[in-house]
């Protein structure tokens, strides 16, 4: 039981690292906000759908953005209702589909994970080579 439970968190993180490469990259290293140019630590996956809520949308391209550190930090988290009206209206078909899809529950198993992995590397591969 706790070899598989450290297989999942194994996982989950390569699935979250797996999501920023891919988010970093489709929004060009720029801060989604702001437009500024952001790399390494300054470059933050920011999730519209917190991870908390019900962990469901956790890797779901849709469900993330790329917010240099100030507006994630001082902006995002501390704005919630301005922010979530920004998100809406820049992007309001991620914003329809976030809300469509932020109650379902999805139970995940280790293979499901698995699969997901496999699926965000493929994507991952895919962009590259579209640059």
């Amino acid at each position: 039981m706790k070899n598989n439970k450290n297989k999942k968190k194994q996982i989950i993180n390569r699935l979250d690292a797996l999501c920023r490469q891919i988010v970093l990259i489709r929004d060009d290293y720029k801060c989604q906000k702001c437009g500024k140019h952001v790399e390494g630590k300054a470059a933050h996956t920011s999730h519209v759908i917190p991870k908390s809520h019900g962990f469901n949308l956790r890797f779901d391209l849709n469900n993330l953005k790329i917010l240099c550190f100030h507006h994630h930090i001082n902006w995002w988290h501390k704005n919630p209702v301005e922010s979530g009206e920004w998100f809406k209206n820049k992007f309001p078909e991620r914003w329809e589909y976030l809300e469509q899809n932020k109650n379902k529950i999805i139970k995940r198993t280790l293979d499901d994970y698995k699969e997901l992995e496999i699926y965000l590397r493929n994507k991952l591969n895919e962009i590259r080579e579209e640059q």
